[in-house]
């Protein structure tokens, strides 16, 4: 596009009705607008590129390749249109897709403002870590404006002349693109079991409902928890190979890190412990602390363990370790060396809980509430028909006394 092009297309933009675009630059404004200023929009060689590097120790390259190629494939199969991955080569490591979906700038009963964008995602997978990066991005703007990222939403073009103040008209662009490269790139580390490096928002405090301890192959089926907005815990100690977090700094999604990922839970101590897959749990705020939530039926190994001692962990691994967790979910401790036929590597905390080197994520709990569940408690007609006559579990509230994430 021509420079006289681009300057006509700025004008017109700055042009339309105060109405709509001064609403656009307040909602910019809303936020941190240092997020957006110099620097926002890397470049290389001229060229857009947003990039975002992710770690997953533990991981071979043909695993992390595998799972990658997962995400992207559903990621962008997710937009229903021509979306898809265009290239893949596992020897090299190497996937590439291109995207097109919306970018909504603002949507109201009357009116619609939005921009088509098109790009390509690629992803560099080598062993324990990979390199994703979006690029070529073009906009086609009101249905007929065409423009690339170079054009519309680079620091020469998007900011002001001394780099302090977005540019009014494209200012709508640079900020919902970056926007839309950050929640691409948390939704790809959620995928890959990563910490997301952005601090998960923290909700108001509640109550944690049940869902499904995993059993001979675990149920997942689920329901909400919510993540609390919690003090450090004053107890937090080092543990070797892990970075000790306050409990409001918890990463992820924790109703999929529960229902689809699964935890092991962990008690005993060095002389007697055992680990078993669950999908029942939460996190929440109880009695001025950050506390966890699990469930454990009677009948199981660990609850002899959980009932005697004090302090328990809750831990959280990648899809690498799917068949290690589908394994501690199907087999007792009681009779079965479990760490040795799920092949775990035991650690210790400072405390003296046990938990597993392979994990990316440790709670470590001190038991704070314990409540067995009785068929009076249940108040949905199909559950009390499901659990009629079987043995019920006990619900464990624990307060959060370390976390540690790799």
């Amino acid at each position: 596009m021509n420079r006289l092009t681009h300057l006509l297309v700025i004008t017109l933009l700055l042009c339309i009705p105060a109405l709509t675009y001064a609403q656009d630059d307040n909602d910019d404004e809303k936020e941190d607008p240092s997020k957006y200023l110099v620097g926002a929009v890397p470049e290389k060689d001229g060229k857009v590129v947003f990039s975002k590097e992710m770690l997953l120790p533990g991981l071979s390259k043909d695993q992390v390749y595998d799972q990658m190629l997962s995400w992207m494939e559903k990621r962008l199969k997710k937009n229903k249109n021509k979306s898809r991955v265009v290239y893949a080569d596992k020897s090299k490591g190497m996937i590439a897709g291109t995207g097109e979906e919306y970018i909504v700038f603002k949507s109201t009963s009357l009116s619609l403002d939005r921009t088509l964008v098109n790009y390509q995602l690629t992803a560099t997978c080598e062993t324990g870590k990979c390199l994703l990066e979006i690029e070529k991005i073009r906009y086609v703007y009101q249905e007929k404006e065409k423009f690339t990222a170079e054009e519309w939403i680079t620091d020469q073009n998007a900011l002001n002349k001394d780099k302090s103040k977005l540019v009014r008209g494209l200012s709508k662009f640079r900020v919902k693109t970056v926007d839309f490269a950050d929640a691409l790139f948390t939704n790809a580390q959620t995928a890959m079991g990563v910490a997301p490096t952005v601090a998960q928002t923290a909700a108001p405090a509640a109550t944690i409902a049940a869902v499904q301890v995993a059993t001979a192959k675990p149920d997942v089926s689920s329901i909400p928890a919510v993540t609390a907005n919690t003090p450090a815990a004053s107890g937090t100690t080092s543990l070797n190979g892990y970075k000790a977090i306050a409990p409001d700094k918890i990463p992820g999604n924790i109703i999929k890190m529960l229902s689809e990922d699964w935890m092991l839970i962990t008690a005993g101590n060095n002389s007697q412990f055992n680990m078993m897959t669950a999908s029942w749990g939460g996190l929440g705020f109880l009695y001025e602390k950050p506390v966890t939530y699990c469930f454990i039926n009677p009948t199981r190994y660990t609850y002899q363990l959980m009932e005697k001692n004090d302090t328990y962990t809750l831990s959280f691994y990648t899809e690498a370790y799917r068949n290690a967790l589908q394994y501690c979910g199907s087999n007792s401790g009681k009779d079965t060396d479990k760490v040795k036929g799920a092949g775990l590597t035991p650690i210790t905390t400072p405390l003296g809980s046990k938990a597993f080197s392979e994990a990316w994520l440790i709670i470590e709990c001190r038991k704070l509430v314990s409540q067995s569940l009785t068929p009076e408690a249940i108040n949905n007609n199909e559950l009390q028909q499901k659990w009629m006559g079987k043995q019920l579990h006990k619900m464990y509230i624990g307060e959060i006394i370390n976390v540690w994430v790799k």
